[in-house]
């Protein structure tokens, strides 16, 4: 692996508007870690907002969060995507990755920085410096209690990049240290997850409970934030565990607890409004996301959001634009929300929603801004990346109490995300109450990134029951579930002990 003085360039310096934090410049790591910078407040919060701007860059500049979604669906391609993209999301739905590869059309280049990790290593390189460094601004400058909530930060997006790296690659690169240079071998993806428990265990009570300040809200990190990024390091490290499970689901069950305490969090109801606030980023259904607001600048790729593949005018394209490029599969989403059954989401979300053609439009995402007039406006997708909400907690803590035979506990928690969609409450038990379960993450996560991650960690990933294009048996245990990873000349020449993932390289 690189030498993270070559690696890393962060966002340092901020601009304040009204309501909002802007990243201006990008500086070498070296000029910002002498005896010159560490000195104030203002230092450590240019820097750590320049950890933020990296992760900002890693999902909103690229088609990874559609692609999560995207990836082994029921969907398909029903209009023309632009640059050669109906073959290469063909190959996407499909799971046949090894084209894109060595590809060179648009969207394949797209998707190919997906496979590349060093910018998940940027961000766990800063936060590593950040948790060293702040320790050395005079006490003068900045107390001890908010030294602890950087390093606390620090510790969370550390871990928040290997969670997205070991769910993405399987067994990463795993070091805490600032300044690290050393090669090392990729250590087992399971062994990464119990380092990161233990590790954002131990900072979680250095989080605010909540932000006074509103432009924070949502996107730093609180302690509701660190409990349900342990709970996703937990139930990803149930899936990959051949013993006992037992230890990992009582420990998401007592992070449900802790959730429950924190009483500025709570279920939204499912509507047009709700829907639009929940995916700004500011409400009280919101665990951390990455902030997009047109108004202050802050904007990401057109093609980052769902929307930009699943919706249409007036959500999303000119006003020429009146048919969508995908739409779900008919017999799938009449299974999600079958006929007659009362769910808000429905009428909520979608127009169309069976069509099974071009007119189908997804509307969870319809916060938007618009440029030019007339003849050539054009809408462009204004909502901020969600990547954890109350309602996926509820879940895994669903699943978790299903997985330990506890079927009231896990209706309780399902229960509360059906009844915000005014949908009927599950009375189900045993294996039928686990897939109802699984369904329920379907529904109301639908395009937010978690589908794919959710077939792996389930295993349901070789079943076409849940996935229109199983990964057989072998092939998920070599590897096939992973992305390819990228690896230049140049890293290997830097570290010889890294190697790809066998199944695509």
């Amino acid at each position: 692996m690189k030498n993270i003085k070559y690696l890393l360039m962060v966002a340092t310096l901020l601009f304040v508007v009204p309501g909002c934090k802007k990243f201006l410049n990008v500086t070498p790591i070296d000029a910002l870690s002498g005896n010159n910078f560490w000195q104030t407040k203002q230092d450590v919060e240019g820097f750590t907002n320049g950890i933020y701007s990296r992760l900002k860059s890693k999902i909103g500049g690229n088609v990874m969060m559609p692609a999560l979604d995207i990836r082994g669906n029921f969907v398909k391609v029903v209009g023309t995507i632009e640059s050669d993209g109906n073959n290469v999301f063909n190959r996407l739905i499909s799971n046949n990755l090894k084209p894109i590869v060595t590809a060179t059309t648009t969207y394949d280049n797209r998707l190919k920085t997906i496979m590349n990790w060093d910018a998940w290593y940027d961000i766990i390189a800063a936060s590593n410096i950040l948790y060293v460094e702040v320790d050395k601004v005079p006490s003068t400058s900045l107390s001890d209690h908010d030294k602890k909530r950087y390093k606390a930060e620090a510790v969370f997006m550390r871990n928040l990049s290997y969670m997205f790296l070991c769910k993405l690659f399987g067994d990463a690169i795993y070091y805490t240290e600032a300044y690290h240079s050393k090669a090392l071998a990729r250590t087992p993806q399971l062994e990464v997850m119990k380092k990161c428990i233990a590790d954002m265990n131990a900072a979680k009570n250095d989080l605010p409970t909540a932000y006074t300040e509103s432009s924070l809200i949502g996107f730093r990190p609180t302690k509701a934030s660190a409990v349900a990024l342990l709970m996703h390091l937990n139930m990803w490290a149930a899936a990959w565990e051949t013993k006992d499970k037992t230890d990992y689901y009582r420990s998401v069950l007592t992070l449900a607890e802790e959730m429950a305490t924190y009483t500025n969090y709570y279920l939204l109801p499912i509507n047009t409004s709700n829907t639009m606030k929940i995916f700004k980023g500011r409400t009280a259904e919101n665990l951390f996301g990455v902030l997009q607001d047109y108004n202050y600048g802050e904007t990401f790729a057109a093609y980052a959001g769902y929307s930009y593949f699943f919706s249409h005018y007036p959500y999303r394209g000119s006003v020429t634009k009146t048919t969508s490029f995908m739409t779900y599969e008919k017999d799938y989403i009449n299974k999600l929300f079958p006929s007659g059954s009362a769910d808000e989401r429905l009428s909520a979300w979608f127009e169309n929603y069976n069509a099974d053609n071009n007119t189908f439009q997804f509307k969870k995402f319809i916060n938007v801004y618009a440029t030019g007039s007339g003849s050539n406006l054009n809408v462009n997708s204004d909502d901020s990346a969600i990547i954890f909400r109350l309602p996926d907690a509820l879940l895994l803590a669903a699943e978790a109490a299903a997985e330990l035979d506890d079927d009231l506990r896990a209706q309780g928690y399902v229960n509360q995300v059906r009844s915000a969609a005014s949908a009927t409450a599950f009375t189900s038990s045993g294996q039928t109450l686990k897939d109802d379960i699984y369904a329920e993450r379907c529904r109301e996560l639908i395009g937010e990134g978690h589908f794919f991650f959710d077939l792996v960690r389930t295993k349901r990933a070789v079943n076409t029951e849940y996935t229109k294009n199983p990964i057989s048996v072998g092939n998920f245990n070599s590897g096939a579930w992973t992305w390819p990873l990228t690896i230049s000349a140049t890293e290997r020449a830097a570290n010889p002990k890294l190697v790809g993932n066998t199944y695509w390289n």
